[in-house]
């Protein structure tokens, strides 16, 4: 251990399982009243303030006197949608949060944009409050999982306008721990670098980690033998994909764990934990609700699967998100302590984000979401960890092709039976038939930041 940051917190604070206690073993019933009373406060202030808000509360008929409770939230005020957001940006021309910040840009401290991977990205701008919040939703993460701030943090990523890895920046900055940045480095001079900087941590996407295994391997380089402990990753759920999680585990001799989040909303919010098989929203920062999403009714019993539907609590910040839908459907326990060996109080998504509600095909009248369409293809033995799904319509149904790259190790004339133990496992699990391409290793695209596993040419051709 490392002890050269030692000032910045007591011996007691340094031992302590949490970073926050005081707020990550609150009592429901106090978080709930805190919720209520920063959403009314919220809810005021974005009526007073920001147009875009105050006519989306008046075609509601609703007036901020009118939530007194949670429940009159949660069904009085209209949920948002990225395409209410995209609306404003182009009406706007691209201008950042554009008719939901009532501060203006000179308090934009950075500009970034989403991903794109689910369509035109949507442009970001952060305050400086807004990036230390943001920052410390991974620090929540960061102390949960074991890390301190004497520990060694890698970023194996360059930062570009995703803001998803700045924020994990200003979360190390947050806890105290030492950053060097990969940024601009090949992935062979990043392997280097981490053997000679001997981090603790090492920051990127779970596709990127599988790809760096596989090019240390041809250098000859064992990264389960440096000093790296932990791998952390955000922007893609693959941690949460049995198979995926041991290739990382078992090739970089490492605890792995996810962040999930939202950057339209613009928080990256819920706290890793890989351990315990799910994430909990990081409650000190917005106010998390689970939703039926055919009839928006909200979800309240431990085990139930819905849509997630967030509302941010920095009020003047740029974004101020009410009600905002994400799609990412979750299997949410209100009171984890119940179900689960945890003293965190806050909400609990088993498994993390299951799919989306955005992604469900329809394939010959069988409902099928590509996330249980990963798990089984991956988990298929002599099969890699890189693969793409397609999706095509024909005479109305959905039709599915996977493509997935074999191990180095099989021979390509075994690639017909693979193909074909694939398509049996799917059908046998979900019940529909696809059609199964078994690739060449390296055969398929090589990503630093988000994969694209996702191709949908229904509407293209």
């Amino acid at each position: 251990m490392r002890d050269t940051h030692r000032p910045l917190y007591n011996e007691r604070a340094r031992k302590s399982k949490h970073w926050n206690e005081y707020m990550e073993t609150m009592p429901r019933a106090e978080l709930d009243a805190l919720h209520l009373r920063r959403i009314k406060r919220n809810v005021e202030y974005a009526y007073e303030n920001i147009p875009f808000y105050r006519d989306l509360f008046d075609s509601a008929n609703v007036k901020p006197s009118d939530i007194q409770s949670l429940e009159d939230f949660n069904t009085k005020v209209p949920i948002l949608d990225k395409p209410d957001f995209m609306e404003l940006q182009e009406e706007s021309e691209n201008s950042p949060f554009a008719g939901r910040d009532p501060a203006g840009s000179e308090h934009h401290l950075y500009r970034f944009q989403t991903s794109g991977t689910t369509g035109t990205p949507l442009q970001e701008a952060m305050s400086f409050p807004l990036t230390m919040k943001m920052g410390e939703c991974w620090t929540y993460g960061f102390w949960n999982c074991g890390m301190r701030p004497d520990d060694r943090f890698y970023f194996a990523f360059p930062f570009g306008t995703f803001a998803g890895f700045w924020s994990a920046y200003w979360g190390v900055r947050r806890l105290g721990g030492v950053v060097r940045s990969g940024a601009g480095l090949s992935t062979e001079e990043r392997i280097n670098d981490i053997v000679d900087f001997d981090p603790d941590v090492v920051v990127m996407t779970p596709t990127y980690a599988t790809h760096m295994l596989e090019r240390a391997e041809e250098m000859g380089v064992d990264l389960s033998d440096t000093s790296v402990r932990f791998t952390a990753h955000a922007g893609e759920k693959g941690p949460h994909v049995e198979s995926i999680r041991n290739r990382i585990s078992e090739g970089w001799g490492a605890d792995v764990f996810d962040l999930y989040g939202q950057s339209e909303s613009p928080f990256l919010g819920p706290t890793m934990d890989t351990d315990s098989g799910g994430v909990h929203p990081c409650e000190p920062y917005f106010y998390s609700t689970v939703i039926d999403p055919d009839t928006e009714e909200v979800l309240e019993e431990n085990g139930q699967r819905g849509e997630h539907v967030i509302t941010t609590h920095i009020p003047g910040a740029p974004g101020l998100t009410l009600r905002y839908r994400t799609h990412d459907i979750v299997e949410v326990y209100e009171d984890p302590s119940e179900v689960f060996d945890t003293d965190i109080t806050w909400k609990f998504f088993k498994g993390g984000v299951l799919d989306r509600t955005d992604n469900m095909l329809s394939v010959r009248g069988t409902n099928v979401y590509p996330r249980a369409l990963e798990e089984i293809v991956t988990g298929v033995p002599d099969t890699s960890n890189h693969y793409e799904i397609h999706v095509s319509r024909e005479r109305g149904n959905d039709q599915v092709e996977i493509r997935i790259e074999a191990d180095p190790s099989v021979d390509q004339s075994a690639y017909g039976d693979l193909a074909g133990q694939i398509q049996q496992e799917v059908r046998d699990a979900v019940g529909v038939t696809v059609a199964v391409n078994v690739l060449e290793p390296s055969e398929l695209p090589r990503y630093e930041l988000k994969a694209r596993r996702f191709y949908d040419h229904r509407e293209t051709g």
